[in-house]
């Protein structure tokens, strides 16, 4: 409530406080995939159906990413914007402030052995995934911003639920996800740190009623993983795999789940 003077008079005007649109948080971390795959679980099933990739829109039901199917055993080292946008039509486009976008080699690829002290290496010292074996981070950077499109067309479109997994978080505040949303307002969650020295698993979800996902900007540890583990303390670099949200929709759509 605010009060005005104007020439002797005093003027009362009600400010109305910004509406807080209702959201449910997902959270879950641990030693092992088993140890999160509860609450992915629950995310997936509230969000509905897993969706086709197909260039085509949906009535509700969810979308992921895995990465396992990108590049055959060597992964891909500069990975396409458009790439879940159009190679495999799911809605997602992905950009960085960094060098490129990287998808790991499985196993069997020597581009997945730690060669050096850089994480660049994707080394099976640091990392387990959640899926299969390939993951995901930006190079150079440790952002990946994640806007939405309609399946097979350009129409830029919003999502009402996104969630991620997070790899080897060794320190609180420095991986989150923030979210700005199609009411105007942004909001910041913050991944769990995992419980042992390596191979931890994160998962962060949220789930919105009333508005819709616009886009995500993922923050990935304090260092991008191909910084070299020189400085003291050591770079907390981490990777990112299952990427889960919603059947993107039209901005204009009034959207609720």
């Amino acid at each position: 409530m605010r009060c005005l003077l104007l020439s002797g008079f005093s003027l009362l005007l009600v400010v109305p406080a910004f509406p807080q649109t209702a959201h449910w948080l997902y959270s879950g971390t641990g030693a092992t995939p088993a140890s999160i795959q509860g609450e992915v679980e629950r995310f997936r099933q509230d969000l509905g159906v897993l969706n086709a990739n197909e260039a085509k829109s949906f009535t509700g039901g969810r979308r992921e990413i895995n990465w396992d199917g990108v590049g055959g055993t060597q992964g891909n080292d500069n990975l396409p914007v458009d790439f879940f946008h159009k190679t495999s039509p799911r809605g997602l486009l992905l950009a960085t402030p960094g060098k490129r976008l990287k998808v790991s080699g499985d196993a069997s690829s020597p581009s997945f052995l730690m060669k050096d002290v850089t994480r660049d290496e994707w080394g099976l010292i640091e990392f387990g995934p959640f899926s299969g074996e390939k993951f995901f981070a930006p190079i150079g950077s440790t952002i990946t911003d994640i806007e939405f499109r309609i399946p097979g067309t350009d129409e830029v479109a919003c999502v009402g639920a996104f969630g991620a997994v997070f790899m080897d978080i060794d320190r609180g505040g420095q991986s989150f996800m923030e979210v700005r949303l199609t009411d105007g307002s942004e909001r910041k969650f913050v991944a769990a740190v995992q419980p042992i020295r390596s191979k931890g698993l994160s998962f962060l979800g949220v789930r919105f009623q009333g508005a819709c996902i616009a886009s995500v900007r993922l923050t990935s540890g304090d260092n991008s993983i191909d910084t070299p583990d020189i400085p003291v303390p050591l770079p907390d670099g981490v990777g990112l795999d299952d990427f889960i949200y919603s059947e993107p929709v039209p901005l204009v759509r009034k959207f609720e789940y």
